[in-house]
């Protein structure tokens, strides 16, 4: 089992967009799902013809459990209902979206059996419980993609991650070890965020998602 902990740094709305996107951004979307789910088959001989006489058309998108296609696509695009059994691979399209439209990401270890654990530690320290880190994924991005069983994600907006580099900057002296360990890679990447800011040219926010498998 993986446990990790994935970030963005990127304006929130601008994910928040992907579901109901304007033409500029559903071009940019579409070149990335393309990168990532089956290729749509093309109508060959008397295949194309026979079409509404098969129970499949021969131009549907290939239905595989997990993997995201262009239905999966169109759906989130649109802000249509996604039924259980595609979430998984809707996520993985949605981080394909995060991967390309943020300004920078990273991946840190976080083990799922230790989050208590590092979290007594820092307040331990007297950091606050605002910029803790479950509260990296406490405030909900609002889109209609709903969690999947096996993860949590959210956000954390510009002014609190600025709060959070300072509280944790100041207290990284006295942190145990292993809370250490986690928040060097965590502090590398938040305290760069005016410099993301400056080359995303607006404000970005820190989206959070912690993944169990």
């Amino acid at each position: 089992m993986v446990d990790e902990l994935r970030l963005w740094a990127i304006n929130v709305d601008v994910f928040r967009q992907c579901f109901a996107a304007p033409p500029e951004l559903a071009t940019r979307l579409w070149e990335i799902t393309d990168t990532v789910a089956p290729p749509r088959p093309e109508p060959t001989g008397l295949l194309s013809k026979l079409g509404p006489l098969l129970r499949r058309p021969p131009t549907a998108p290939v239905i595989i459990p997990g993997v995201p296609n262009h239905l999966d696509a169109e759906s989130m695009m649109s802000s249509r209902y996604i039924a259980s059994d595609r979430l998984s691979a809707c996520w993985i399209l949605a981080k394909a979206w995060l991967d390309d439209l943020a300004t920078v990401k990273t991946v840190i270890p976080l083990p799922g059996d230790k989050i208590d654990e590092l979290e007594f530690d820092l307040v331990r320290v007297e950091i606050p419980t605002q910029v803790s880190i479950r509260h990296l994924w406490h405030r909900s991005i609002d889109i209609p993609l709903r969690a999947d069983d096996d993860m949590s994600i959210g956000y954390m907006d510009s002014f609190t991650v600025e709060r959070l580099t300072e509280e944790w900057t100041k207290a990284a002296d006295e942190l145990e070890e292993e809370t250490a360990e986690f928040s060097k890679p965590l502090l590398e990447f938040v305290s760069a965020f005016p410099q993301y800011a400056e080359e995303a040219g607006q404000p970005v926010d820190l989206i959070a998602w912690w993944t169990s498998r």
